[in-house]
């Protein structure tokens, strides 16, 4: 059990009576602080956005899990004109595994200094996919992030226990989900190692076949490319 873990039960006796209502109450905290800026929920320019912090982000796309996006960004990619970033999305995780996500990787010293994580892209990957979540890292069109509010690490215990108040928390469905994706998971990793994220957004081009359990998400990135880009529909 690490800091953050110790963090987050303190935190659980401060601001409400239950996992539940610190939930309902962090969110509306949050909610409030999207609407300014602080030292604790600062507005930023996405551009200012840094791998290894946590942050907000308003995004243009279809899905309210992505419109409303508390996340930790991992890492990016830059190609042609775009910037890609790769980050875990809080909205596909159950409260649990986020904490235990981070718990093993922060220490006093990151609270204390509201350091950046040292935790490479692989590692994060490798132990989302040991519970079967490595699909809550998600791609993030830097152009396309309307808003962004990067988080300080003295409230990280409570925006770890939190969301927006138009997406709805239910964590049975995500284990749902994650249960759903188990069978394809073998195929599912393998198609990401061999994967090029340029080609995810290759709009004017047939989706390789290559990517058979992936091609949904591809297809989903293509769609939201197209709707909030100005970019032509192939004919």
């Amino acid at each position: 059990m690490g800091e953050l873990v110790e963090r987050v039960k303190l935190n659980l006796l401060v601001y409400g009576n239950g996992i539940a209502e610190n939930y309902k109450n962090n969110s509306l905290f949050f909610y409030d602080n999207y609407l300014k800026s602080s030292p604790e929920v600062k507005s930023i320019s996405p551009v200012d956005i840094k791998p290894g912090r946590f942050y907000f982000l308003h995004y243009l796309d279809s899905s309210d899990w992505m419109k409303y996006s508390p996340v930790y960004v991992a890492s990016f990619k830059k190609f042609d004109n775009k910037i890609i970033l790769f980050c875990i999305n809080f909205n596909f995780l159950p409260l649990e595994i986020r904490v235990a996500t981070f718990d093993k990787y922060m220490v006093e010293k990151d609270f204390e200094k509201n350091d950046s994580l040292k935790v490479k892209m692989d590692i994060i990957y490798n132990h989302l996919r040991s519970m079967n979540f490595e699909y809550s890292i998600m791609e993030f069109d830097l152009a396309r992030i309307k808003m962004c509010h990067q988080i300080h690490l003295d409230v990280f215990p409570r925006f770890i226990i939190s969301g927006h108040p138009k997406v709805v928390y239910d964590p049975k469905k995500l284990r749902e989900i994650s249960s759903a994706k188990l069978a394809n998971s073998e195929k599912r990793h393998n198609e990401m190692l061999n994967s090029l994220v340029n080609e995810f957004y290759e709009v004017k081009k047939e989706i390789p076949e290559k990517y058979q359990v992936l091609k949904s998400h591809v297809q989903r990135l293509r769609n939201n490319a197209i709707k909030y880009s100005n970019i032509p529909k192939n004919k």
